[in-house]
């Protein structure tokens, strides 16, 4: 089983719309094997996903209401196969990390901007972003 874990603050928008998105991709598509995670370099256990990411999720059929909120350990970082971090700010308090990669790097898209705090347009940008970002996340899963 692959493990993949996307990592953001808090753990309360960008990382959570992320993991809801790939689960749903790999889902439709078929594939096995991959477990997909997230987690907040300064997250409370427990909170809940913002309610504009919420929305967010809901104008694209994703239901979120479950999610709970987690603080990344490194038992998370070392047991990941792959931690996909929101920005390079993320990835640099990561650095000792092989396996961790900006999205950046991954998809050539550039970095996720946090929404934290702004209008539901900008979290709804911020879902647009994170799916062009998980279409090529699963090319790439595919090929292998």
């Amino acid at each position: 089983m692959k493990k993949i874990i996307f990592v953001c603050t808090g753990n309360t928008c960008r990382s959570p719309m992320a993991e809801l998105i790939l689960k749903n991709k790999l889902k439709l598509a078929e594939v096995k094997g991959i477990k997909v995670s997230s987690a907040g370099l300064n997250a409370i256990d427990g909170a809940k996903i913002s309610p504009n990411s919420q929305k967010a999720l809901k104008q694209l059929g994703i239901k979120s209401y479950a999610f709970r909120s987690k603080f990344l350990t490194p038992e998370m970082c070392r047991k990941a196969d792959l931690i996909i971090c929101m920005t390079s700010m993320h990835k640099a308090v990561l650095a000792e990390y092989k396996n961790a990669f900006t999205i950046a790097e991954l998809t050539g898209l550039g970095d996720i901007p946090d929404p934290y705090g702004r209008d539901l347009m900008t979290y709804i940008r911020t879902s647009h972003a994170i799916i062009d970002a998980c279409d090529i996340i699963l090319e790439k899963l595919m090929e292998r």
